[in-house]
């Protein structure tokens, strides 16, 4: 069982979904190699953006500003995955929002 696995398994034994899980798992940029979690990400690099609480299947370094699909990310291999996760995390940035009072887009 690899490092991950056995997190995983200890996340959902503390009542933790899957999908909260890797909302908050680092992510290393392709272009710079700065490392983040996706809700970081979303809440700095993509502050503002309409798709934030559109469901978006990206990934934004909030060092560099590059992009990122979700599914290539090792552990969300496919579309499907790739769907819940960008659900999941559109669902904390507009509770996140809602709860500021802020707007949703620029």
């Amino acid at each position: 069982m690899d490092q991950m696995d056995h997190y995983y398994r200890n996340m959902r034994s503390a009542g933790f979904s899957r999908n909260t899980v890797d909302s908050t798992r680092k992510h290393k940029c392709p272009n710079c190699s700065f490392e983040f979690a996706l809700v970081y990400g979303r809440t700095t690099a993509c502050r503002g953006c309409a798709e934030v609480v559109k469901n978006c299947p990206k990934i934004r370094c909030p060092k560099c500003d590059h992009e990122w699909y979700l599914r290539e990310v090792g552990h969300i291999a496919d579309k499907h995955r790739e769907h819940q996760v960008a659900d999941h995390i559109s669902d904390i940035i507009t509770d996140y929002y809602d709860s500021q009072g802020w707007k949703k887009n620029r």
